[in-house]
């Protein structure tokens, strides 16, 4: 189970196949031009009005859009020349890269209109001649040429200069090995559900409140003292136990981070994934349906004797955590496919004693992870070139939280905490008929996005 880099879990797997370079900030800028489109129509508009303060409004914005286009077709093609000549770029260089970015446009766009205009008014511009001559052949080799001069003299000399040497010695500095060794110690009580991550979101002072799942439906809601609930005695290793706390460690800042809209770098990615992988399988849930299907091909190797061997068998659980393909078939549909962070204005978020939920949804994977009473991440059956530094953020209707409600109602094995004011919502429809309504909505909103 080595920890190869901050926040890695089991093995080193998916660092060896997931390189820093997937994260790089001018990715995430060329993906957002689409999204600049209004902020470069009134850079152009604004530089019109500065050379001719009583530009007809209707043509002077008809003549903003075409010049925003060829604004738009230079950074692109800048970013696109620049490509083979950028490497690793952390994340905190991202709004020192936004920056230069707007003082480029700007300059550009100035640039434009004034080569544009050329001494002409606007009312003397024909905008369908304007756009064949922007677009023209002659037009688009001036695209071109201005786009390498912007990518050689200033957007690569930029990298080279300061965004490489800043990257290099942030992201040097967060993966260096950290020297934390797994210390064992005797513990009896194995919590299975991390008693830190309780407290922080799903206690109400030294208390939570705890639901049991019965045939007949759910009994009342009762307040336990915290530390009281998402335990078994000696469920694992004290190894295995350390283990755990490290990767718990590890997790608290990136879940702080999703809750805060704060974007996330790789090893802070990596860090939540771990966790979210190792709640799906440190369950005791989880523990009994692998030692149930196992224990013929135990017995058959080794004897009937030792599948009964209940510390034997949780020997051959524990092996399950050098298993580094087993690993990354959890964990690499999670980096690669598109996450949402659902808000609830309503505590009624549940969190079962499975702590999650991992499904498939024609053949992808998808991922329920409550936070909190009113935060709940959920991993798309969509997958993704290119991962988002933060989440899509989705302020949930009403329909919506019944629904994540009632499928992490669900997921609950025989229990589940929630907040003291929550509203419990069953309903009589098949779950899977609800998570693809969640999946539905929740694809069709982000689609747009």
């Amino acid at each position: 189970m080595p920890r190869t880099k901050v926040g890695s879990t089991m093995s080193s797997t998916l660092t060896k196949h997931c390189d820093l370079r997937d994260y790089r900030l001018f990715s995430e800028i060329n993906s957002r031009l689409r999204d600049l489109q209004l902020v470069n129509f009134r850079m152009i508009l604004s530089q019109i009005l500065k050379i001719e303060p009583m530009a007809p409004k209707e043509l002077a914005e008809e003549l903003s859009f075409i010049w925003d286009e060829v604004l738009s077709s230079v950074i692109k093609e800048m970013l696109n020349h620049a490509k083979p000549n950028i490497g690793e770029l952390h994340v905190n260089l991202r709004e020192e890269m936004a920056l230069e970015m707007a003082r480029l446009m700007s300059f550009i766009s100035e640039r434009i209109v004034s080569d544009r205009m050329s001494g002409r008014l606007i009312s003397e511009i024909n905008p369908t001649i304007e756009r064949e001559q922007c677009f023209s052949e002659a037009g688009r080799n001036k695209i071109s040429n201005t786009a390498v001069n912007c990518a050689e003299h200033i957007w690569i000399k930029k990298y080279n200069e300061r965004w490489k040497p800043k990257s290099e010695a942030a992201l040097k500095k967060e993966e260096v090995k950290r020297k934390t060794k797994v210390i064992a110690k005797k513990v009896e009580e194995n919590h299975f559900i991390p008693k830190s991550f309780i407290k922080r979101y799903w206690s109400e002072g030294q208390f939570v409140y705890k639901s049991i799942k019965t045939s007949s439906g759910v009994e009342n809601k009762n307040r336990i003292p915290l530390g009281s609930w998402g335990f078994r005695i000696n469920l694992y290793s004290d190894y295995l136990e350390a283990y755990f706390g490290l990767v718990e460690g590890d997790a608290v800042k990136p879940i702080e981070m999703v809750l805060k809209v704060e974007p996330l770098n790789y090893p802070q990615r990596e860090a939540l994934i771990g966790f979210i992988v190792i709640q799906r399988i440190r369950n005791p849930h989880f523990m009994e349906s692998l030692a149930k299907s196992m224990a013929p091909v135990v017995a058959n190797e080794v004897g009937e004797d030792k599948a009964k061997d209940r510390t034997y068998m949780k020997r051959v659980y524990e092996t399950l955590y050098s298993q580094n393909e087993f690993y990354d078939q959890l964990a690499r549909p999670i980096l690669f496919s598109r996450w949402v962070v659902v808000r609830s204005e309503t505590p009624d978020f549940l969190l079962p004693d499975a702590c999650n939920l991992f499904g498939s949804h024609k053949g992808q994977q998808y991922v329920f992870m409550p936070l909190t009473p009113r935060d709940c991440l959920i991993v798309l059956p969509i997958p993704v070139d290119e991962p988002r530094i933060v989440p899509h953020y989705i302020k949930a209707t009403e329909s919506m939280v019944k629904d994540i409600s009632y499928i992490l109602y669900r997921a609950a094995r025989n229990e589940f905490l929630s907040a003291s004011a929550a509203s419990l919502h069953l309903n009589d429809e098949e779950p899977d008929t609800v998570m693809q309504r969640i999946i539905l909505t929740l694809a069709k909103i982000t689609d747009t996005r």
